[in-house]
């Protein structure tokens, strides 16, 4: 069973934060320009890609960890939510939420994750034991960091977004906290956790990107202010112990936001 890590998961799970497309006042949202609407496909692919993420947690050893499956189902519901309300704005815009921008070898790597992915992650991760959840917890962490930093500029491009940015900042700032403490506990636990945690950094991609063009998984990160935000960001372990500054450190973070923000 998980062992507690500070994060209150039954007040979280008591509380869910819902930002719904009845909370907009959607036909006011129907003329946004064209960067913003650029931003919001994008994050709205992110959100889904994050949902589907739930698949890959669960048929590895985390779903045995109690305290992570409790946080995953509102989680989850939370996410539900915020993807369509997302689609919502979009579709005010005339955009298809849900739109594919998978290149042709995008396509063919989703095909194979879809069919051969959950089994042959079920397998790899049943070998490597529970220290995968500590791996699983910083990318998950990664996700949620540049996710807030993506909303606060949205909020900041577009006034009539500022207050729904807000509250999904506000959302995935929660998320943030359970991963970030859960990643902390995870990796203080032995070698085996921090090694495959530096692995599982150094392969982070732009939560949504897997599947698409160089030049769409680059954009997020090309606004100067993004880059250098993303840029500054820290696991969030500066208090923890020295064996954790390695693979969790620095140096894997800034190197994997630098690979997503080259152009």
């Amino acid at each position: 069973m998980s062992a507690p890590t500070g994060f209150d998961v039954r007040a979280y799970m008591r509380d869910p934060l819902q930002v719904r497309p009845t909370d907009l006042d959607l036909p006011a949202l129907g003329d946004l320009d064209p960067t913003t609407l650029e931003a919001l496909t994008r994050l709205e692919a992110a959100e889904r890609a994050l949902l589907h993420r739930m698949r890959d947690f669960l048929v590895t050893p985390t779903h045995a960890e109690s305290r992570v499956t409790a946080f995953l189902t509102t989680w989850a519901y939370e996410q539900h939510w915020l993807v369509q309300t997302l689609g919502a704005v979009l579709a005010a815009n005339g955009r298809a939420a849900g739109e594919d921008r998978a290149t042709a070898l995008g396509r063919l790597r989703r095909a194979r994750d879809e069919r051969l992915g959950p089994v042959l992650g079920a397998v790899s991760s049943n070998l490597l034991g529970a220290d995968v959840t500590g791996a699983q917890m910083l990318t998950s962490r990664l996700d949620a960091a540049v996710l807030i930093e993506s909303y606060r500029r949205l909020g900041v491009a577009e006034p009539r977004l500022t207050a729904t940015a807000g509250a999904v900042v506000r959302l995935k700032e929660r998320h943030l906290a359970f991963f970030t403490a859960e990643a902390r506990a995870r990796l203080a636990a032995g070698p085996g956790a921090r090694r495959l945690a530096r692995m599982a950094v150094s392969r982070w991609q732009w939560p949504g990107t897997r599947y698409a063009a160089r030049r769409t998984r680059a954009h997020p990160a090309a606004d100067p202010e993004v880059r250098a935000a993303l840029l500054g960001l820290r696991p969030g372990f500066e208090g923890a112990a020295a064996p954790l500054r390695g693979p969790a450190g620095t140096r894997s973070v800034r190197t994997a936001l630098t690979r997503v923000g080259r152009r």
